[in-house]
């Protein structure tokens, strides 16, 4: 898949052209494992952490790591906020899910509405704004 000038998906085709699919994985297992073993076994924290870590660390070695396509690096280099949307809403709506499932087993569906847009908005924001940072500083230096 090549990058093409004009083309609407170009931000989609860039994070997933670099994006580091088994280091995002390792992370986020691991992340959500401990999570659920340092919360009392709770599932759908374990679940939210991994999915946070899988979002926030698969952008940010994206950005930072010498592997993939450079013309999607140098997308990701010029445009750093539109590259760190792509995580931040896989993050977001991932958390949003878990929440308002967890929220409907407790039996809370209007109230669980509202929480788990109110998480997964939170988490697509601080991805968003941390993996946007990293572009900024080192996005264009690896390109």
């Amino acid at each position: 898949m090549t990058l093409e000038r004009g083309n609407a998906f170009t931000p989609v085709a860039s994070a997933t052209m670099i994006w580091p699919w088994g280091t995002a994985l390792a992370a986020g297992a691991v992340s959500g494992v401990a999570s659920f073993l340092l919360t009392g076994l709770s599932l759908s924290s374990g679940l939210t952490t991994a999915i946070f870590f899988f979002a926030l660390v698969g952008g940010g070695v994206a950005l930072l790591g010498s592997k993939g396509d450079r013309r999607a690096r140098r997308y990701a280099g010029q445009y750093p906020w539109r590259f760190a949307a792509a995580p931040a809403a896989v993050g977001g709506a991932g958390t949003a899910v878990v929440t308002y499932a967890g929220m409907l087993l407790a039996g809370a569906p209007i109230a669980g509405l509202l929480a788990a847009a109110w998480a997964g908005l939170g988490t697509a924001a601080l991805i968003w704004v941390i993996l946007g940072i990293i572009g900024m500083v080192a996005g264009n230096k690896s390109a």
